[in-house]
């Protein structure tokens, strides 16, 4: 008999493990978590893994401004990051990252960044032509570091032990999908996207998500023309276009976060904003692939839209072939205008190469038969869809649909007394518009280059056979000059200018001509003239390219149009410093952007090395994206 009240202990709750090998986790079995195998897979014979135990998600509601997307501002006004600051912010923050590619921290940034110096337009490009076509890379004049001079950093493949102790793979274990929704979770920002703090404090870049969850009328930070949307302090944004909430908040989020995604500068204008979306109030087709892109973009990033990117994009798709039923000359910007659109769509999607050759066929249809005066919208649209031609025949390995004639960019009306360096970017190529029918030319060699090899193998030696070898010949040597001497277009004489966060910006938006300009080399010596990716010619320009695009995040500029040239990069990679670079951009291009592509490029790039590594001799990401059911999207 107690003659004290005794609390009675609480009890012990029972938890399952989450520290299961991955049989185990996929089968639904307990496991008994014995190292190096478990009972289970040792008893059945299979290869026992485990995976790092990743945090509990919990559920939480939002009581902090921050997270309402009311970050407040985190420099001081006047104050700007330098190179060397925004490095150190972008290591000391990194561990805050989000991405759909990991719910892990975002990997830290090499250390080869902090010998790096900022340079001035010209020399960026100084020497670039020199270092490709040659076999030493070691230049004193060159304005990113040689690589043989990193010793800090491991050039043999490392054991199973010690790549368990070293951050060099810190993509590995991503997870792939996004998580089911759960309506009774409450959801909050910070669970599917918080890019690194470095980012949002050196970018002026908004979140991909914060406009959808609190919506307003405000543009860009770029972009001083007058607001599109002028109407009555009492009704909603966008109410001119919809009276649905739910699709104002599409709109606006196309507005505030797509539409400075997929442009270079904005100082003049979004033209998205200022050419496509005022066409869309009397063009529900031209509204309905807004809706399907923004609804699409927002999917991506884990959050639940009440309608469908599917249906909304079903309905563009209808309203599409409507509008080419009806023959108008009149409405060419329109389905143009709708075609693009649908284009980014696939992008973010990730979709179907199929579909994205069928838009560029309806558009190249159009663009020749109706020829009606054209405007500002006619010339934005053709360019764009002169970029995408490229892009997608980079993509499926084909030649491009167009001619390589480059209609007129905001490069040719620049004014000789204009010494702005912004003035000579392109809104939609950035520093490469005058590079592009170079690449043009370059991708149209990969059918060249199949007609040629299948000659080869049926009449070797004929006549016919050594002309196209010497046809062939001929232009590989053209456009490899054309490459060496390619330099963007801008003043020379620029160091920086009076603008800070614009100096940044253009810094990040040269690396980015750097990347494409490196990475088309690449492109040249592995996939057309098959050099070895072992090769100084392949390694060095892949080298480069993967130095520049960090440099673009470091910069924290534009990142549109990276994917190609640091895919293209990454696929060659073969050392460990480098694969780590690529890995780190990959996480910060796809935490900026929030595109599907970049995570399906990802997935195969990583397979690529796989393979590479087991001894699959010369493993093309092609076949490797075909033998997983991926396709590589460019855009």
């Amino acid at each position: 008999m107690l003659l004290y009240h005794r609390p009675v202990p609480a009890k012990i709750p029972k938890r399952r493990s989450r520290a299961g090998c991955v049989h185990c986790k996929e089968k639904k079995k307990k496991c008994n978590e014995e190292r190096p195998q478990c009972d289970r897979c040792l008893e059945r014979g299979l290869r026992c893994e485990y995976e790092p135990v990743k945090p509990r998600k919990r559920r939480r509601t939002v009581s902090n401004p921050e997270h309402m997307g009311m970050r407040p501002p985190t420099t001081a006004p006047g104050q700007h990051y330098g190179f060397h600051d925004r490095l150190q912010a972008l290591r000391q923050d990194s561990s805050s990252g989000s991405s759909i590619l990991s719910g892990s921290p975002t990997p830290p940034l090499p250390a080869i960044a902090e010998g790096w110096e900022v340079h001035s337009a010209d020399s960026v490009f100084s020497d670039s032509a020199s270092s490709c076509g040659s076999d030493t890379f070691a230049d004193i004049n060159s304005p990113l570091p040689p690589f043989t001079s990193l010793d800090s950093f491991a050039r043999t493949n490392p054991t199973l032990d010690e790549v368990k102790h070293l951050q060099m793979d810190p993509l590995e274990n991503f997870a792939r999908d996004p998580p089911a929704y759960d309506p009774d979770i409450v959801t909050t920002r910070e669970m599917f996207t918080a890019p690194p703090s470095a980012l949002s404090r050196s970018s002026s870049y908004p979140d991909p998500t914060s406009a959808f969850l609190s919506p307003q009328s405000g543009g860009s930070p770029y972009d001083f023309t007058p607001s599109l949307h002028t109407q009555s302090p009492s009704l909603p944004p966008y109410s001119e276009y919809t009276s649905r909430e739910s699709r104002r908040g599409l709109l606006d989020h196309f507005c505030n976060v797509l539409s400075h995604l997929i442009v270079f500068k904005e100082d003049s204008g979004n033209p998205f904003r200022q050419l496509v979306l005022p066409m869309a109030r009397k063009s529900p087709p031209l509204l309905n692939a807004i809706y399907a892109i923004s609804s699409a973009h927002l999917e991506h990033r884990g959050l639940q839209v009440e309608e469908r990117a599917l249906d909304l994009h079903s309905k563009a798709l209808q309203g599409l072939a409507g509008l080419i039923a009806h023959k108008d000359e009149g409405n060419r910007d329109e389905v143009l205008a709708v075609i693009i659109l649908l284009l980014y769509y696939e992008i973010v999607r990730s979709g179907s190469s199929t579909v994205l050759n069928s838009h560029l066929r309806g558009a190249l249809s159009i663009m020749r038969e109706r020829r009606t005066k054209r405007g500002p919208t006619s010339a934005f649209l053709e360019r764009a869809f002169r970029y995408f031609d490229v892009a997608s025949a980079l993509s499926f390995g084909s030649s491009p649909m167009s001619g390589t004639i480059l209609v007129p960019t905001a490069q040719d009306f620049v004014s000789i007394h204009d010494r702005s360096p912004m003035a000579s970017v392109d809104t939609l190529f950035g520093l490469v518009a005058d590079l592009w029918p170079i690449i043009h030319r370059l991708a149209s060699l990969v059918d060249v280059k199949r007609s040629l090899d299948k000659e080869e193998r049926q009449s070797p030696g004929h006549d016919k056979a050594n002309t196209m070898r010497a046809d062939f010949e001929t232009n590989t040597t053209s456009i490899e000059l054309a490459l060496q001497q390619w330099i963007p277009k801008i003043p020379p004489t620029v160091v920086t200018i009076e603008n800070p966060a614009d100096d940044s910006r253009l810094q990040s938006i040269l690396n980015n001509a750097e990347a494409h300009k490196q990475a088309s080399f690449v492109f040249l010596y592995r996939i057309i003239l098959s050099y070895p990716r072992s090769d100084t010619k392949v390694q060095n320009p892949t080298k480069q390219t993967l130095q520049a695009c960090l440099r673009v995040v470091i910069f924290s500029g534009p990142m549109a149009t990276l994917v190609w040239p640091l895919f293209t990069a990454a696929c060659e990679a073969v050392e460990d410093v480098d694969r780590n670079v690529a890995r780190t951009v990959f996480r910060h291009l796809e935490t900026r952007q929030g595109m599907n592509n970049i995570v399906t490029a990802w997935e195969v790039c990583e397979e690529v090395w796989r393979r590479s590594d087991a001894g699959h001799g010369e493993v093309e990401w092609r076949d490797v994206a075909q033998s997983l059911s991926k396709e590589v999207l460019f855009g």
